[in-house]
């Protein structure tokens, strides 16, 4: 099918099943889209790979003069598999002027803390829900060791994951709200690492999260009160560090805590930044 077998004199639309061919003869009429993002062409074309692209109603826009006008990022991203990769369902509208483009996505992108409250996984904290699931899936899968370009969690992936853990989810969502923000850190580290010494040790982890919100009765030589000494340094000076270093720093003090070690200092690994290999695993 060609995108000129169907010119209709007012809008239509209809399901219809792209392949990378034809997302290439559609792009190849591209002329009044937006600048790529490289980012997104990626993250969508990991979807597409693995499976996890379903078909949502989304939209794919032509105009009555066959012109591309909304859809460029999932169509290039199609455009780029082979040609053997099975053709994707998409809602096609054909026949809208030109102008009417100018109009389009002005909506705000639906979230995966938005998806986690309308599929009912979450009554609330879907937003800090979201950001917490994505730093543990990329803790846990190795991602703060990749190109996070072409290794971003998306959207389908945290909800996904959501449905897939309920245990987990559950432990989250007694983690997050108004207590977990006492801690110099951003809520989303903070959840995703008490969530792995959750399902580590349960009483430990709740009696390190305790002392460390509270910080009541700590010495000087707890790694706990070390964990908030370097933490309200790193807020302090405004030091913009990795995900990877601040769980690193907490698994350090976790590691000493639950092993009764004295702790006044976090030592990093040699040449200053944590690898795969010498990254701390939590025990």
């Amino acid at each position: 099918m060609s995108v000129r077998e169907i010119r209709p004199s007012k809008p239509t639309q209809s399901i219809v099943y792209v392949s990378p061919e034809m997302a290439r003869r559609v792009l190849s009429k591209n002329t009044h889209n937006r600048p790529l993002s490289e980012l997104h062409v990626s993250r969508l074309m990991a979807e597409m790979e693995s499976g996890r692209w379903q078909y949502n109603g989304d939209t794919i826009r032509w105009s009555v003069d066959d012109e591309l006008l909304d859809g460029q990022h999932r169509m290039t991203a199609l455009s780029r598999m082979p040609d053997d990769f099975p053709p994707l369902p998409f809602l096609v509208v054909r026949g809208l002027s030109t102008e009417s483009q100018a109009t389009m996505d002005q909506g705000r992108t639906r979230s995966a803390g938005d998806q986690l409250n309308i599929d009912g996984l979450t009554a609330n904290h879907g937003k800090n829900l979201a950001a917490a699931i994505r730093v543990y899936i990329d803790w846990q899968s190795g991602n703060f060791f990749k190109d996070r370009a072409h290794n971003s969690v998306s959207n389908t992936t945290v909800v996904q994951w959501a449905k897939d853990h309920p245990i987990e989810l559950q432990i989250l969502e007694s983690l997050v709200g108004d207590r977990i923000r006492r801690v110099k850190c951003k809520p989303s580290v903070t959840t995703a690492v008490l969530l792995h010494f959750h399902l580590i040790d349960g009483e430990s982890a709740r009696q390190f999260a305790e002392s460390l919100i509270s910080g009541a009765e700590l010495k000087t030589d707890n790694p706990i009160y070390a964990l908030r000494e370097r933490l309200e340094r790193i807020k302090t000076q405004r030091l913009n560090l990795p995900d990877r270093d601040m769980v690193a720093f907490f698994v350090l003090a976790w590691n000493a805590w639950r092993n009764h070690r004295k702790m006044t200092k976090f030592q990093r690994p040699a040449g200053g930044s944590w690898t795969r290999d010498s990254f701390p695993e939590a025990v």
